[in-house]
């Protein structure tokens, strides 16, 4: 018998609601859960988010793009320490402008990098201003080559997909 662990999903055993992101609830937890819920009735429709064109290149690109950042500011880092805006320049111009994160979206990934452990940091006075300088750990050191074998890996299934991707010739073009 089908049972639900959250959401609008059925599965026979606990261990098949693993990795589908949904919390496990016994029957007793939705019960009191759905207790304080409004009925599906009741419940004021939900704005429906635009679903993102998955045959537009700039979805992938900017998919990409965002992960890829992490990794190129590790790799930055890996020659040498730098401040913040030296980091999204530096990236930028590893990438050759593929990869351009913001100043915005780089001060909390190295904020994060560094409560991790990845990334030590400390104050630089230069011309009068005070800047934070970022320099990885040896544990951002075991991240940087984590990443580039996880990517390397990937890169590897990708290549292997791109004779999937390429259109299939007819017989009619002399091939079977």
């Amino acid at each position: 018998m089908a049972r639900s662990y959250g959401g609008d999903a059925a599965f026979r055993t606990p261990s098949e609601a693993i990795g589908t992101g949904l919390r496990l609830l016994d029957a007793s937890s939705i019960e009191v859960y759905n207790a304080g819920m409004p009925s599906t009735a009741e419940s004021p429709r939900r704005a429906s988010r635009s679903t993102p064109d998955y045959t537009d290149r700039a979805y992938w690109q900017g998919s990409i793009k965002m992960s890829l950042s992490k990794f190129f500011v590790l790799r930055v880092l890996h020659r040498q320490p730098m401040h913040g805006y030296e980091v999204v320049q530096a990236v930028a111009k590893t990438t050759r402008g593929c990869c351009s994160p913001t100043e915005g979206t780089i001060y909390p990934m190295l904020a994060d990098f560094e409560s991790d452990g990845c990334l030590r940091s400390h104050l630089e006075t230069v011309q009068g201003r005070e800047r934070k300088v970022y320099a990885l750990t040896e544990r951002g050191r075991d991240a940087f080559r984590t990443a580039v074998a996880a990517w390397l890996e990937a890169t590897d299934c990708i290549l292997a997909s791109k004779a999937a991707a390429a259109p299939r010739r007819s017989e009619q073009d002399g091939c079977c």
